[in-house]
C-alpha cells in the first residue's frame, strides 16, 4: 500500500493509502493528539442496523453509499474501503468542477442516502441504550456545561461576549431540544462534505465514511449539519475564490435529494453545527481572533435568519 495523502488536527488524524495493484482506496483514521476520548466506531447494535444501507441506493445508478469502518488485521485505527482520494470539500474548495452538475449529482443522491438511512427502523427498547445521541451533540453539550480548560474555556467566554446572553440563552436552548425532539431516527451524527469521498470509476458509488459520530437524534440534526456546511462556504465564497458558485441551488438539490423541506429544527442544527465547527477549528486547528469574530458574525446572521422564519 502507497501514501498518497495525510490530513491531522487535533481531533482526528487520516492517512489515505493505495493499492497499486487494484487501484482500490483505504482510509485510516484515528484520534488526533488533543482529541479528549477515543476514536471508535458503531457499537455492535448500531453496525448491524447501518449495514442496511451501506450498500446505498439501488435506483439511480451508483449513487452514494455508507461506508463502514472494518478491522484490519489488529491494526491500529479505523479502516474504510473507499472509491477515491478525494472528498467533496476538497472539490468544492478547490474551485472545480467548471460543470456543477456533477457536484449536484453527487449532492441529490447524497440527500436520498441520508433519507434513506433516518428511514432504518430503530433497535428495539432493550438495544436503544446502545446508542446515545450522536457524538457531535455530546461534544457541543460538554463544551456548553463544563469547557476545558485553555482553548475551550477562551473560546466560551468569547463567544457568549460576541453573540450576547440573549443568544448564547437561545443556543443553549436549541441544543436542548435536540435529543427531545420526535421522531428519533438512526442519524449518521456528522455527514460533512469531508467525509463525503467521490469515486474514481464511474461504475462505482462514491462513499459517505459512516459510524464515528452515529446515534440517535431527529433527521434535522443530519440535514442541517449539511446546510450548515454549504451556508458556511456561501458566507466564505469571497475568500475562497468561489464568487460564482451558485450555493443556494446546491442546497436545493440536496434537499430535493432529501425529500423534505427545511423546518425550524434544522435551522437550528444548521446554526448548532456552524458552532461547532468553530469549536472544532479554534480548540483542535488553531486559534484564530479574526476567525472567531467571522464566525459569530455567520452564526447571528443564521440565527437571525432562524428568528424571521418563525
Amino acid at each position: 500500500m502507497t501514501v498518497v495523502a495525510e490530513y491531522a488536527s487535533g481531533l482526528v488524524r487520516t492517512t489515505i493509502l493505495t493499492d497499486p495493484q487494484d487501484g482500490g482506496f483505504t482510509w485510516v483514521r484515528g484520534p488526533g493528539a488533543a482529541r479528549p476520548q477515543p476514536l471508535q466506531g458503531p457499537p455492535p447494535t448500531a453496525m448491524n442496523t447501518l449495514a442496511a444501507v451501506e450498500s446505498g441506493p439501488t435506483d439511480r445508478g451508483p449513487g452514494v453509499r455508507c461506508v463502514l469502518p472494518r478491522e484490519h488485521g489488529g491494526e491500529p485505527g479505523l479502516h474504510y474501503t473507499l472509491p477515491g482520494r478525494s472528498s467533496m470539500a476538497e472539490l468544492l474548495l478547490s474551485g472545480g468542477p467548471s460543470d456543477m452538475s456533477s457536484a449536484e449529482d453527487v449532492l441529490y443522491g447524497f440527500g436520498r442516502l441520508l433519507r434513506e438511512l433516518h428511514a432504518v427502523p430503530l433497535p428495539t427498547a432493550g438495544e436503544a441504550d446502545a446508542c446515545a445521541p450522536p457524538g457531535t451533540w455530546r461534544r457541543l453539550r460538554s463544551w456548553f456545561d463544563a469547557p476545558r480548560a485553555g482553548r475551550a474555556e477562551q473560546l466560551h467566554r468569547s463567544v457568549q461576549v460576541l453573540l450576547g446572553q440573549a443568544r448564547w440563552s437561545r443556543l443553549e436552548r436549541w441544543l436542548s431540544e435536540v435529543p427531545e425532539a420526535k421522531p428519533l431516527t438512526i442519524a449518521h451524527g456528522a455527514p460533512g462534505l469531508g467525509l463525503l469521498v467521490l469515486t474514481e470509476t464511474h461504475d462505482r458509488a462514491h462513499g459517505l465514511i459512516t459510524g464515528e459520530d452515529v446515534g440517535f437524534a431527529p433527521w434535522q440534526w443530519d440535514v442541517g449539519w449539511v446546510i450548515a456546511e454549504l451556508y458556511e462556504l456561501r458566507f466564505f465564497s469571497a475568500r475562497l475564490h468561489r464568487a460564482d458558485t451558485d450555493w443556494d441551488r446546491l442546497t436545493q438539490v440536496f434537499t430535493r435529494g432529501y425529500g423534505r423541506t427545511s423546518d425550524a429544527l434544522v435551522r437550528r442544527s444548521t446554526v448548532l453545527r456552524s458552532l461547532l465547527h468553530l469549536h472544532d477549528f479554534s480548540v483542535f486547528v488553531t486559534w484564530n481572533d479574526a476567525e472567531v469574530r467571522r464566525y459569530a458574525v455567520l452564526i447571528a446572521e443564521l440565527m437571525d435568519e432562524q428568528e424571521g422564519a418563525r
